[in-house]
């Protein structure tokens, strides 16, 4: 059933990226993006130590940064992701943030999905939409108005929620002022004490030993590796757009070369793979070559993480082109997007999944050293 649903939600992006009208992009980096008057056409991007954003947003907004503040409005979907952040403005459709300490004190007109050390909802708070939230330290304090399905350490509820409520905490904390429109069902190892009426639907106990079985304890991983993809692909794609921003002629470029010589980059990326740690091995066995083995591993390094990157957007350009082959290779925001999500997707999917995100990986290896051969000539 996931396979299914996984790639009939492939299948549908890409061909919402291939038939969708070319639209807007900003692109906002440097240590501090301050995004506080002037209109932004169609959607934002923006990498940053620190991120503000207190004016409209017309379409979606992708933050990244130490500090992430949002208390403009937003007029379609946010993906955040920092140390700290703040969503104090309106979002109108879903949030998916991921950080440190997170706290919601704005209204959120779809779902929410929140993975943190910390989350607060704070009383302010309005989602219309569900809540999937999985952190060490939890309180929920406004209104939810659809479910909440909540997974972590201390869980605090006391708010109002409008349908069903699962919970699986190390410690359930439901205050007075707390109500369930719908059924509340939790886990944890100690009873939580409240006025059953709290829930008008009914109430629900599970008792979890502190030791749990794998079956048991399957919520919180599911929250956590969710968080974690959120986390991933935002890196991803705030380094494969900065990269894009900076490099766009040289990264058209490479690609323009590595796709009609797949099969050949795909070679080219092999050798360097196997044969440059071999060079180091045998260079670190002399004295005289230990400062130049170093040397090779450092860009070794660098050169793979580049790769890294370059390889969504080589499996964008890839998938856009299936769909119209008018397009030829063009890089552009539709093919970062789209690639960088999938590439992290794939890296879900154990064996099958890894293969395939190797196989893209293994040309866009070989194309970036091909492209650095010139060089040494």
């Amino acid at each position: 059933m996931f396979k299914k649903v996984t790639c009939f939600a492939l299948v549908s992006i890409a061909v919402f990226l291939a038939l969708a009208p070319a639209q807007a992009a900003e692109f906002k980096t440097g240590n501090l993006v301050n995004i506080t008057e002037g209109k932004v056409d169609g959607d934002l991007f923006a990498a940053s130590n620190y991120v503000n954003v207190s004016s409209s947003l017309p379409g979606d907004a992708f933050l990244a940064g130490n500090t992430v503040q949002l208390a403009g409005s937003v007029a379609q979907s946010v993906v955040a992701a920092g140390s700290m952040v703040n969503i104090s403005g309106k979002v109108g459709h879903a949030l998916r943030v991921a950080g440190s300490q997170i706290t919601i004190s704005g209204t959120i007109e779809g779902d929410v999905m929140a993975a943190g050390g910390t989350v607060n909802i704070l009383p302010s708070a309005v989602i219309k939409g569900d809540l999937y939230l999985g952190s060490g330290n939890s309180l929920i304090q406004g209104e939810v108005q659809g479910k909440i399905l909540a997974a972590g350490g201390n869980v605090i509820l006391d708010g109002k929620v409008g349908k069903d409520a699962y919970i699986q905490a190390e410690e359930l904390t439901l205050a007075s002022t707390a109500k369930i429109g719908g059924k509340l069902t939790y886990k944890s190892p100690k009873e939580a004490s409240f006025d059953k009426a709290q829930a008008v639907g009914g109430v629900e106990y599970i008792k979890t030993e502190v030791k749990q079985s794998h079956k048991e304890k399957s919520a919180f991983p599911l929250v956590a590796a969710i968080g974690w993809f959120l986390v991933a692909t935002i890196l991803s794609l705030v380094a494969a757009f900065v990269g894009f921003h900076f490099l766009r002629k040289r990264t058209a470029e490479v690609v323009s070369a590595v796709m009609p010589r797949f099969m050949a980059n795909l070679g080219w990326g092999f050798v360097w793979l196997v044969m440059v740690p071999i060079a180091c091995v045998i260079l670190a066995v002399t004295l005289l070559g230990i400062p130049f083995a170093i040397f090779g591993m450092i860009v070794y390094s660098l050169v793979s993480c580049l790769a890294k990157i370059l390889s969504g957007i080589l499996l964008g350009v890839w998938i856009l082109h299936l769909f119209n082959k008018k397009r030829g290779w063009i890089v552009d925001w539709k093919a970062i997007l789209l690639g960088v999500i999938v590439i992290n997707l794939l890296l879900f999917i154990p064996l099958v999944g890894w293969l395939l995100a190797f196989i893209f990986f293994l040309p866009a290896l070989g194309g970036i050293v091909l492209a650095f051969r010139p060089i040494f000539k």
